[in-house]
Parts: C-alpha cells; sequence; structure tokens
C-alpha cells in the first residue's frame, strides 16, 4: 500500500507535467505562427511602402511638369498681353495723327472755300475728332 500512496502522489504530478508541457509546445507553436504571420505582413508593408514612395514620386514629377507649363502658358500670354498694348498704343497714336491730319485738311479746305467737296460733288463734313 506504501506504493499506492506514493503512485497516488506522483501520478497528478506527472499529469500536471504532461499537460504543462503540451501547453507549452502549443503556445511556442502559437508564438511561432504569429511572428510568421507578422513577418509577412511587414514583408507585404514594406512592399506597399515601396509602391506609395514610387506612386509619391510619379505625382510630383507629374505635379513640377504641369506647374512648369502653367508657368510657361502665364509667360506666353503675359508677352502676348503686352504685344497686344503695344499694338494699341502704336494704332492709338497713329489714329490721332490720322485725326489731327483730317482736322488740318478740313481747315485747309474752309479756308479754300472747298470745305466738304468730292469729285463726285458730293459734300462732306470734316472735324469732329478732337476737343475743338
Amino acid at each position: 500500500m506504501k506504493h499506492l500512496g506514493l503512485i497516488g502522489a506522483i501520478l497528478p504530478l506527472v499529469l500536471v507535467a504532461i499537460a504543462l508541457i503540451g501547453f507549452v509546445l502549443t503556445l511556442r507553436n502559437d508564438v511561432t505562427a504569429a511572428v510568421r504571420q507578422t513577418e509577412a505582413v511587414q514583408a507585404e508593408l514594406a512592399a506597399l511602402q515601396g509602391t506609395v514612395d514610387s506612386d509619391r514620386a510619379i505625382r510630383t514629377d507629374l505635379h513640377m511638369e504641369s506647374q512648369k507649363d502653367m508657368v510657361d502658358i502665364t509667360n506666353n500670354l503675359a508677352e502676348r498681353l503686352n504685344e497686344l498694348r503695344t499694338s494699341l498704343a502704336v494704332g492709338e497714336d497713329q489714329m490721332q495723327n490720322i485725326m489731327g491730319d483730317h482736322l488740318g485738311f478740313a481747315d485747309v479746305l474752309r479756308a479754300l472755300g472747298e470745305a466738304g467737296a468730292l469729285p463726285s460733288g458730293e459734300r462732306r463734313e470734316y472735324g469732329g475728332y478732337g476737343g475743338r
């Protein structure tokens, strides 16, 4: 009976030890699987980060090119506007010279008494172009 009491005391300890070993092995497998999954996720994240960096570089280049195009277009339009301003100023100056000449012609024709006489006999009024 003495052996039976010893077996009764040792048997639960052996069972607890076996259960503990099984628990540790299961826990180890779970931790190993979690580490593998974490490494796989990290690898995917690294690949995604590379893609994001590549896309960012492409978008930055496209943005810079479009900004350069916009600056070129704006400069071209400003240059064309300046040319138009110059042309309008020259046209205005020429018009004032022509109108001044017409006023002078009208004065000369009035002095000669031929104001507004055309070869067809039609009469025309000159002047009224300026502030006289």
